[in-house]
């Protein structure tokens, strides 16, 4: 073997080793960042997923729930409407009869004024019963937007950060706390309702057709 050549294998594996070296260094930083970085990282990743996933569920089950109670109270105030409809022409066909024209007189008959009242107080309860059916469906849409986002969030969870994550679970239980103990009480006080004036429903009676 040539001077010259013994001289290129040495360079050469000089260089392979410096080559070598590099690889080694590199696969030590990587393994090094995965041993102090990765499985924190992993570790957190997998709490946040595991909390978003238990509010997706418990979001499901208020839905639910204020989806019954949006029914029902529906269902309550057809019954209610359907009952002061028959009051009203029970008010109206006595109201003929008796050929009163004020209000004033119309009250001196018992039946006339017991349905007045009667009807007042149902349409308070109505009143009522639309207000929850309200309130029951602007918390189900609230709900329905944070699950949306929760969903986003669970795709991205490894590049979103714990404020982030830990923002929407602290609004997603601001609403869990609000609509909750809601679906677990009666739909109103029935003490607590807006009554309308007799004469002013009197009035609107007999000048239905």
């Amino acid at each position: 073997m040539k001077a010259s050549e013994l001289c290129q294998i040495q360079s050469l594996g000089k260089e392979l080793g410096k080559t070598g070296m590099r690889k080694y260094f590199i696969y030590s930083c990587v393994v090094l960042t995965i041993c102090l970085v990765g499985p924190g990282t992993v570790y957190a990743s997998g709490l946040k997923t595991t909390e978003l996933n238990l509010k997706l569920t418990e979001i499901v089950s208020l839905q639910q729930d204020l989806t019954g109670k949006i029914g029902l109270a529906m269902e309550k105030k057809d019954q209610l409407a359907e009952k002061t409809a028959a009051l009203k022409n029970e008010v109206k066909d006595q109201n003929e009869q008796l050929k009163v024209k004020t209000y004033q007189k119309a009250v001196l008959d018992s039946r006339i004024n017991y349905n007045l009242k009667l009807i007042q107080l149902l349409l308070g309860y109505i009143t009522r019963l639309d207000e929850k059916i309200a309130y029951f469906q602007n918390g189900h849409d609230i709900l329905t937007f944070f699950f949306k986002q929760a969903q986003d969030d669970l795709l991205m969870i490894k590049t979103l950060n714990d404020l982030e994550i830990d923002k929407l679970i602290a609004q997603i239980n601001e609403v869990l706390d609000e609509y909750i103990p809601a679906t677990n009480k009666p739909m109103f006080d029935v003490n607590d309702v807006p009554l309308k004036n007799t004469e002013k429903i009197w009035q609107e009676i007999i000048q239905a057709n």
